[in-house]
């Protein structure tokens, strides 16, 4: 593997900022329920998304257009300034408006949208294709690494904890709650380190690279489009294998806190042990789903994660238990991340690295777009009655199985473009 340090760096300070961003994105719709205006939060939410649909044609060409070690140092010092500024808003005042905290949810949001594609991209432009299965497991380890923290971490300062007993010892360990504003300067102290880390990075773009950002942020999307234009199957592929990101995406965002709240009438440590397991989940997908599908071609492998996705959300649409919930939120996170895997890895062996921001780019706004109709229905006060939360998952896994049957249907077509891409390839 080339440039192991440089990846080594970027890998620390994603692992960083994710870290700190899992934590505020964890505790805002915690904070909205607590205070019975989920509502508020829910509509705040479609609105940011639909916003971020816009947003991600230009992150694309942003990510293509500029050296991308430059992006990620723009992205955590904006970040950091923003949050702090608000975060000392908070303190001074003593409390924050609803819109300030939104205001946070959404930076973060926006982030997103060009953080993930431009690290993906990066990791492309700085590794062999041999490796890019390697790189992007070790992308979701780190990753959920860092989920796991933030969940465990969230749930002790969430609530707060009394008089808990050290194990093997006579102490007994207290934590007052955080307030959200303090939370948020925890955020920005890591966007700081991030920046700082990321400097560290001794880079130089490509050639190709370099000669792709001439042009207008027209023309230079206009390129993006063309690619997917030219090659529908792979915008086929990579839309339906985007499903489960989707569904799991609007899980976290929009439906686990009023399900685990409302349906299974729990509170915090609930939603940290789920967010626990979830990067559990995760993490064992990112070290063994290579080895564990090594026979199996990346089309294949999609198409069962697809599926197993679909049969986990119509579970939880059936059941009210807790155990039954926490115990399938480690499969979700195996299937989020291995599908991740598999995906990113296939789009990285057809997607020039010079275009892959703005192809990413299209594909971010697609998912949006669905995120964007679910959103819509799932903020209809109907959901957010008693126990009608189950009725969102049960048709989110039935959008899973829509995509899963597109790519059956779709798999001999498929094949003739993933025939060389398993998973099991010799050179990995």
């Amino acid at each position: 593997m080339t440039n192991k340090k440089t990846l080594a760096i970027l890998l620390t300070a994603n692992g960083v900022s994710s870290f700190a961003q899992g934590f505020t994105m964890m505790s805002i719709p915690y904070y909205f329920n607590k205070i019975d205006d989920y509502s508020f939060f829910s509509l705040s939410l479609t609105i940011i998304t639909l916003a971020s649909l816009f947003w991600a044609l230009y992150a694309g060409s942003i990510i293509d257009g500029f050296n991308r070690k430059d992006v990620f140092l723009g992205t955590n010092f904006v970040g950091g300034i923003v949050i702090l500024s608000i975060a000392s808003l908070g303190f001074k005042e003593g409390y924050l408006t609803n819109i300030l905290i939104i205001m946070v949810y959404a930076l973060t949001m926006f982030g997103y949208v060009i953080h993930y594609p431009n690290l993906y991209a990066f990791s492309q432009e700085l590794s062999k294709p041999k490796d890019y299965t390697k790189i992007t497991s070790l992308i979701e380890i780190v990753g959920q690494s860092t989920v796991m923290g933030s969940a465990i971490m969230g749930t002790m300062l969430l609530k707060g904890i009394e008089d808990v007993h050290v194990p093997f010892t006579d102490m007994t360990l207290t934590l007052e709650r955080w307030e959200i504003h303090e939370i948020f300067l925890f955020d920005a102290i890591a966007y700081f380190v991030s920046f700082l880390i990321i400097l560290l990075i001794k880079y130089s773009p490509n050639m190709k690279l370099v000669i792709s950002d001439e042009g207008t942020l027209y023309e230079r999307l206009k390129t993006g489009y063309m690619y997917l234009k030219n090659n529908q199957l792979v915008a086929l592929f990579g839309i339906c294998s985007f499903v489960i990101f989707i569904v799991v995406y609007i899980e976290q965002f929009a439906l686990m806190t009023p399900y685990v709240l409302n349906h299974l009438k729990e509170d915090a440590p609930v939603l940290g042990l789920t967010e626990l397991m979830y990067g559990l989940g995760a993490l064992f997908s990112g070290v063994i789903i290579q080895t564990l599908f090594s026979k199996m071609p990346v089309l294949k492998a999609v198409v069962l994660l697809t599926f197993a996705t679909g049969a986990i959300f119509l579970l939880s649409s059936l059941t009210c238990a807790i155990i039954i919930f926490i115990n399938v939120a480690f499969l979700k996170g195996f299937t989020n991340a291995g599908s991740r895997i598999f995906r990113v890895t296939y789009l990285f062996s057809l997607i020039p690295n010079e275009l892959a921001g703005r192809v990413n780019s299209f594909f971010n706004v697609m998912n949006t777009v669905f995120r964007l109709i679910f959103l819509s229905i799932f903020t209809l006060p109907f959901f957010m009655e008693g126990s009608n939360i189950v009725y969102a998952y049960g048709i989110l896994a039935v959008f899973c199985f829509v995509a899963g049957v597109v790519l059956v249907i779709n798999y001999k077509q498929f094949s003739k473009l993933t025939e060389n891409i398993a998973s099991h390839d010799e050179e990995h």
